[in-house]
């Protein structure tokens, strides 16, 4: 099958869009749905698991036996994979190292077979377990995705065995669910472009994702200083079981550190509290071995009922689109499986850090807020690529977000912490096009601002070169290389070098 890009007609994207959403519900269908949801629900857990092992404190010398895993040459490593599994026993339990083998197992099956079916790259993503968890990173969200997309299509009687979800469903994600999201992708570049006028395509790009696959946040966890309110409310955290990765007490826990991240803006009373409310309630009364979530139809609605829950609450927990582009957009925790609810504990765990930024990014003193956090981010950011970080912020009544000075030039950076819902705009070409517009064209007025107003900065508090850069939060697509998405900020220095006006 040919590779459709930005340069193609609308009318070929939303085709091909079209034809892979068609397969992909024919390769489904054969499939009875309950054995498919729970033998996919088992390997994404399993997935989450072997992810998070980078997490894990190990010792140095198992790490490096650990990480190097042959995933391909499985079956004649068999030494090597004893040494893992006992290593893994040390610190999991029995069932915990059942899965971690089978997964592996079951992409030593799949990485052989892509080989033998001429797809030697792919299949080299299964190297060693340091690759296979790379991989495995930037399919998380099509994982999830396939999960969404599994009640709804398989209308068949083919069980799925537990050896069997790797092999069946990743050639859909490989082979049909990412050439549908690359399609989405070309089509929301192409409609950006045409309505920028951008001709030449190729000068573009949709860097989308931050690091580790992550989709941006006006300001993540992790940029959060947490305040003395913040480290008292941490003192209430639950002890979590050594032997395990994830549980109940830790989604408990999860929601006590996003209150207390973000305990300035006492999200306990804001539309997250209700959401808190309910997963807390949730992970003591429906969690199954500490893991899986199911609630029968009737018990849940008696919940949200009981909880008084808003709708648009209610609506965003479960999953009621018919579509694999429709899965991708969604952050619903809960699948309807014949009358039942089912999910797990970190699919609630990520609900709750969704909700947790479409909540606060409804807050004027948030926005305000971050767009400080955002400054020091960019910063910290410029400052480990070796740039020097001037304590500019007022020259006069002209304000500065980040002054860097570098190979002598003085890099004025405006952080422009602009931000909407990801996937509320991606689901629809046009919406995209228009914010995506009204953006770049706000940024280009910004730098003409700056070059209007650099005297401000010469021989003033800096000398040298001056150079203006905006870094945006959200993933903007313009042509203008002075415009930079914050998920390539660790390419700043690369990309600025070819924006300097040559020497006078």
């Amino acid at each position: 099958m040919n590779i459709l890009g930005p340069d193609s007609p609308p009318y070929a994207l939303h085709e091909r869009i079209a034809l892979q959403e068609q397969i992909i519900t024919g390769m489904l269908s054969k499939f009875d749905r309950r054995s498919a949801t729970f033998a996919w629900l088992e390997t994404i857990r399993a997935i989450e698991e072997t992810v998070n092992l980078i997490t894990v404190d190990w010792e140095e010398e198992f790490a490096a036996t650990l990480f190097a895993f042959p995933i391909l040459q499985l079956v004649s490593s068999a030494a090597h994979l004893q040494r893992i599994r006992a290593g893994l026993a040390k610190r999991f339990d029995d069932k915990f190292v059942a899965r971690f083998v089978s997964l592996m197992l079951q992409f030593s099956a799949l990485g052989t077979s892509l080989q033998q079916q001429g797809q030697p790259q792919l299949a080299s993503s299964f190297t060693t377990l340091g690759t296979l968890i790379g991989y495995l990173q930037s399919r998380r969200r099509a994982c999830v995705a396939l999960l969404h997309r599994l009640p709804d299509a398989c209308i068949g009687d083919v069980a799925v065995g537990t050896l069997d979800p790797v092999v069946v469903f990743f050639p859909v994600i490989e082979f049909h669910a990412n050439p549908l999201t690359a399609a989405r992708n070309a089509l929301l570049i192409r409609t950006a472009t045409d309505r920028l006028a951008i001709e030449d395509r190729n000068t573009v790009e949709y860097a989308s994702l931050d690091d580790l696959f992550l989709e941006p946040e006006r300001s993540r966890i992790t940029e959060m200083d947490l305040d003395q309110k913040g480290l008292s409310m941490l003192a209430q955290a639950e002890k979590l079981r050594p032997d395990c990765l994830f549980s109940a007490a830790e989604l408990r826990n999860d929601m006590l550190l996003l209150e207390a991240a973000y305990s300035e803006f006492d999200l306990s009373r804001t539309k997250f509290g209700r959401a808190a409310a309910i997963i807390r309630n949730i992970s003591r009364n429906f969690v199954d071995r500490d893991f899986w979530v199911k609630i029968p139809a009737m018990d849940l609605n008696k919940l949200v009922r009981r909880m008084e829950i808003s709708p648009d609450l209610q609506e965003a927990l479960v999953f009621r689109g018919t579509s694999y582009s429709e899965s991708i957009d969604t952050y619903a925790p809960l699948i309807h499986v014949d009358g039942v609810f089912y999910s797990t504990v970190t699919l609630l765990s990520r609900f709750a850090y969704y909700w947790r930024a479409k909540t606060l990014d409804k807050i004027k003193r948030f926005q305000i807020r971050s767009g400080f956090i955002f400054e020091k981010a960019v910063a910290n950011e410029l400052r480990d690529q070796g740039f020097e970080i001037k304590d500019i912020k007022r020259i006069d009544r002209h304000e500065f977000d980040v002054i860097a000075v570098g190979d002598g030039v003085v890099w004025n950076v405006q952080c422009k912490n602009n931000f909407l819902d990801l996937a509320y705009v991606e689901a629809s070409p046009a919406r995209f096009a228009r914010y995506n517009h009204r953006l770049v064209r706000s940024y280009e007025r910004a730098l003409e601002k700056d070059r209007r107003r650099e005297h401000v900065l010469a021989g003033r508090s800096v000398s040298g070169e001056i150079q203006h850069v905006v870094v945006s939060r959200y993933p903007v697509i313009c042509s203008n290389p002075r415009i930079l998405p914050f998920s390539l900020i660790r390419e700043f220095r690369q990309r600025m070098s070819a924006v300097r006006k040559p020497p006078a």
